[in-house]
């Protein structure tokens, strides 16, 4: 069975009429192709790590963290390590009731606090009734409006050429490469790149490639490499250099990041929550 056909045994989605459920366990490797939903889901990765790329940016979900992502918005997930994943539904309509004139509209990851996690967690727990769940539901979405997001955004340039050498890059993990490499890759002058990177990206091209190569840390951090191997593997001139971006970035060590995540990661089963 290939990895695509795997990902697609798992139990049927909950429905609640404006709202549902799903528990999945996904295997390193697997392959989400572009899709959308016409309802809006919080992906909540309780461990594991996940890549959800939209048309222009690509989100790094690491454990313990959430991305929203709204009605209809196209998306593919890749799932770089063994994932657990729970998945809420909502309609439009009841996004409209309980947060309005929230950022709910936009992708964004959110750090899943402890309210969060319970609410998320109390969903799939059937001892609480369906009444009590769509409370529960609603309360969720209020929190997300009041969730700030998460650092994990990397914007991608929309121009086809651009687009293509950048994701080529990201692809083959080619960190070393300078701009006029790049926009050889993208067959335009090095000034022509320049100028389209900032004005599409919103960030320069120095800026960005550190902030590719934090992000992309993260999935090394989860498979408890060490901190200089994960150095060495991104090309920085040393630990400390990568400690230090890391922080400038995410706002704490990357120790510090992992121990976090390895403290709340949250040990769950599918088989209980499916009724039959």
């Amino acid at each position: 069975m290939s990895k695509l056909e795997c990902q697609q045994v798992s139990p049927k989605r909950q429905n609640e009429g404006l709202w549902a459920t799903l528990a999945k366990t996904h295997i390193a490797g697997t392959m989400l192709p572009k899709h959308r939903h016409q309802t809006g889901q919080l992906v909540f990765a309780t461990s594991g790590v996940m890549l959800v790329e939209t048309q222009f940016a690509r989100w790094t979900v690491p454990p313990q963290r959430a991305l929203w992502i709204p009605p209809a918005h196209e998306h593919a997930v890749r799932i770089l390590s063994d994932t657990v994943l729970r998945t809420v539904y909502c309609q439009s309509e009841l996004i409209a009731q309980s947060a309005p004139n929230a950022h709910l509209h936009e992708v964004h990851a959110v750090v899943v606090s402890p309210l969060i996690r319970e609410l998320v967690l109390g969903l799939f727990d059937y001892q609480f009734d369906r009444t009590t769940r769509h409370t529960m539901v609603c309360l969720l979405l209020q929190t997300l409006r009041q969730t700030p997001g998460l650092s994990t955004y990397l914007p991608l340039p929309s121009s086809p050429g651009l687009y293509r050498a950048i994701t080529q890059m990201l692809e083959t993990k080619q960190w070393q490469l300078q701009m006029h490499e790049i926009a050889d890759m993208a067959a335009v002058s090095e000034r022509t790149f320049s100028r389209r990177f900032t004005k599409e990206v919103g960030l320069n091209y120095r800026i960005w490639r550190q902030r590719a190569r934090i992000i992309a840390s993260l999935d090394l951090l989860a498979s408890n490499r060490s901190i200089k191997s994960i150095a060495i593997a991104l090309q920085f001139a040393s630990a400390a250099a990568y400690i230090a971006a890391f922080h400038s970035i995410l706002g704490c060590t990357p120790n510090a990041f992992r121990i976090e995540n390895a403290g709340h990661e949250i040990k769950a089963t599918i088989s209980p929550l499916v009724k039959s």
